[in-house]
């Protein structure tokens, strides 16, 4: 009986042993495969874009590892070893690890290796004025699969109970959490857009799009004077410019209003806005802006566009940056550092003719059209300078399509307000010239958000912006007529603007104040349509007005000074509608760059 007992007892140490050895020996084995497989997903991520290897053979070799790795873990000796107290937690987290990597490669890398194989950032970069459209269809549905692949992973690796492991193996698990929730919000983003660029490029007919050029010299809520349009033809990729034209091939007024506006639109804004081309873009909701834009063009040449692209010449010295230097016709040379200051300076202090002016501009236009179009530059530097033009809201774009406006609309390039607080609450800071000049180029500006956010249901919300004339009376002897303000009541080398301030959706203004002095507000922004004898600005025949736009408070004042000059002006507002905790401040992309401070106060 004893030595039946104590056999047993052998065989069954016997096959702890060896099952002890058995996991250690496969451990080791998904061990090594998994550091193998890192090794090489880095390498995969290096190639991928480039036309350095072959994306397919990589990632046959990559998914070699990862199913090594998740076979090795997923016999049922491991499986039983998992209930063995202390190391089955282990052994539990890695066998999650190496499956959740293994599906991760085969279900999201594995497409995407596919789709990009072969292809690289200079196989599909412009050349000869068209784009290789072709692959965007393939790359689309691959980014999707990998998206679900990455978000299922994320999912996965959040389940993984780490609380009874050991560091490695935890700070493992740790770091690939980390890193889908790095990456993953990217490549979300990338397959919401990627299906949209083959038919944008022409894949499925042709596309017609209006290439809006702001002039911050004359700036207005959205940038500026947009005195100058390009029509942009593309098709199957091709990209062609087949119209040019300026505000001076268009109605001076309309006689009648191309689009109208409900609201207090005509209150805020005033006819003018909707009747000159050139001051569509005095409302900062470029949807707004592109139909106006879109009607016009229609009416003049009977060519109802899909699009609307707006940028300005800051934006342009960005491309530049991609590009390297372009001549234009007239002879001189754009570069990154100078293209600012001629564009918006330079070119009136050398061409007197508008027309010639409006000439030097579509000449750069059409330059940088074609270095872009051409291929020339890197691929990676244009990528780069987008992030800039979006950030500082130098970059727009409508479309006429509903799925495709839906989809700009909830990026930056779509508009310059939000339509709700859900993703920050945003207020918004807009200058519009009323001199007729182009002293935009000379005004500096600074803006101030401070935020009460202590009372629950009761924020409080206090914008403050200070604009400040830098022209030189002296500089100001040497410019042109037309650079400087002619109109009565503002001095010499001075200026006059609307300042616009829009509260949060859902907010009341409480008040605003020019100077420290309180605003009273007008019933019309036209003198002659105003009631309010005392509104502020009222002796300028420019009265303060205030109503309501898109769901937020809007307060507009009238500001004038001399050169040297700083004139503040602040408004106040009570409430939001479901406000976030995250503040945001819009404002007119000006010549320089405006500091902006946010300030929330601390609740006790």
């Amino acid at each position: 009986m004893l030595r039946t007992v104590l056999i047993s007892l052998g065989v069954v140490l016997v096959a702890v042993i060896l099952a002890a050895v058995w996991v250690g020996t496969r451990a080791l084995i998904a061990k090594n495969a998994l550091e193998d497989a890192q090794t090489e997903l880095q390498e995969f991520r290096s190639v991928v874009g480039t036309s350095d290897g072959s994306t397919a053979a990589l990632y046959s070799s990559l998914q070699k590892k990862t199913t090594e790795a998740a076979d090795a873990t997923g016999d049922p000796v491991w499986a039983a070893a998992e209930k063995v107290p202390w190391i089955g937690p282990n052994l539990a987290a890695v066998r999650k690890v190496a499956s959740l990597v293994d599906g991760l490669v085969s279900d999201g890398v594995g497409p995407v290796a596919k789709a990009a194989d072969g292809l690289s950032l200079d196989s599909i970069k412009p050349k000869d004025g068209r784009i290789e459209i072709a692959p965007l269809q393939k790359l689309a549905p691959a980014l999707a699969e990998l998206d679900t692949a990455m978000t299922r992973a994320r999912t996965e690796a959040a389940a993984i109970d780490t609380e009874k492991t050991v560091s490695q193996i935890s700070g493992a698990v740790a770091q690939i959490d980390g890193l889908l929730s790095q990456y993953q919000p990217t490549v979300a983003e990338a397959s919401k857009v990627m299906p949209y660029l083959f038919p944008a490029l022409g894949g499925e007919g042709a596309r017609h799009y209006l290439l809006m050029f702001q002039n911050n010299a004359e700036e207005r809520a959205s940038g500026g004077n947009p005195a100058s349009m390009v029509l942009l033809t593309v098709d199957k990729g091709a990209i062609e410019m087949t119209a040019h034209a300026s505000s001076l091939d268009f109605d001076h007024p309309y006689p009648t209003e191309p689009l109208t506006f409900g609201g207090d639109w005509d209150k805020l804004y005033g006819p003018y806005t909707s009747t000159y081309v050139t001051n569509i873009t005095f409302t900062p909701d470029f949807p707004t802006t592109a139909r106006l834009a879109q009607k016009m063009w229609d009416i003049e040449f009977g060519q109802k566009v899909d699009g609307v692209i707006s940028f300005d010449p800051v934006a342009l010295s960005y491309l530049l940056k991609a590009t390297g230097p372009i001549t234009l016709e007239s002879g001189e040379e754009l570069t990154a550092e100078n293209a600012v200051d001629f564009l918006l300076a330079g070119v009136y202090a050398r061409y007197d003719d508008p027309r010639v002016q409006d000439a030097v501009f579509a000449s750069a236009a059409a330059s940088i059209f074609s270095a872009v179009t051409s291929g020339q530059g890197d691929p990676k530097a244009y990528l780069e300078q987008l992030a800039p033009m979006i950030d500082q809201q130098r970059l727009k774009i409508w479309s006429s399509r509903k799925d495709e406006e839906e989809l700009l609309l909830s990026y930056p390039v779509g508009n310059m307000l939000p339509a709700d607080n859900s993703k920050s609450t945003a207020v918004g800071v807009y200058y519009n010239d009323d001199s007729t000049s182009k002293m935009s180029y000379y005004m500096n500006a600074t803006i101030d958000l401070s935020a009460d956010l202590c009372t629950p249901g009761k924020p409080a919300y206090r914008v403050t912006t200070a604009v400040t004339d830098t022209l030189d009376p002296g500089t100001a002897l040497g410019l042109p007529r037309y650079v400087l303000a002619y109109q009565p009541r503002i001095p010499f080398a001075g200026d006059r603007q609307w300042v616009n301030i829009y509260g949060p959706v859902g907010s009341k203004l409480t008040g605003a104040t020019v100077d420290g002095e309180a605003v009273t507000f007008g019933d019309n922004l036209l003198n002659a349509a105003n009631t309010v004898w005392n509104a502020t600005g009222v002796d300028d025949r420019r009265p303060a007005v205030s109503g309501r736009m898109h769901g937020r408070p809007v307060a507009v004042v009238s500001v004038k000074m001399g050169p040297g000059e700083t004139v503040e002006v602040a408004a106040t507002f009570a409430g939001a509608d479901d406000p976030s905790d995250q503040l945001r401040v819009s404002h007119t992309p000006k010549v320089r760059d405006v500091p902006v401070t946010i300030n929330a106060k601390e609740c006790g």
